[in-house]
């Protein structure tokens, strides 16, 4: 298992606002990457249309509130993958980071790996711009 992690970033929301944010799929369409042509999303599951890859439909399978969440594909992907969000406290704001575990073989992590986390380095930069107080 590969795992990529995206830089850390703190936000000046809580880490409950962050969370509630992150619980929502509807919320993760401005956090896409210029490379999602299409998404949509409903109370638990979103559908990503990403050049190069295809459609990914992923879901939220576990919520730890105010700390975790997990989304796992829900459709035929080329590999098995999780993506979770970290977050954690920080004085008034919270931390956050995006880690997927891939199960990747050396090909596969040399073509992917950069791609995967370019996707969640954008992810987590968007999150920050969006809930700055």
């Amino acid at each position: 298992m590969v795992k990529i992690e995206s830089n850390k970033s703190i936000i000046s929301a809580s880490a409950q606002e962050v969370y509630d944010y992150l619980a929502v799929p509807q919320n993760y369409k401005i956090l896409m990457p210029s490379k999602v042509r299409s998404f949509e999303a409903s109370t638990d599951s979103a559908m990503l249309d990403i050049e190069g890859i295809g459609k990914v439909e992923l879901a939220i399978t576990e919520r730890i509130s105010p700390s975790k969440i997990v989304m796992l594909p829900q459709n035929k992907v080329p590999f098995k993958f999780d993506i979770q969000w970290n977050i954690v406290t920080q004085g008034e704001g919270a931390e956050v980071q995006a880690v997927v575990n891939a199960d990747l073989n050396f090909m596969m992590k040399m073509m992917a790996e950069g791609l995967l986390k370019d996707f969640v380095n954008v992810q987590v930069h968007k999150l920050t711009e969006h809930l700055k107080k």
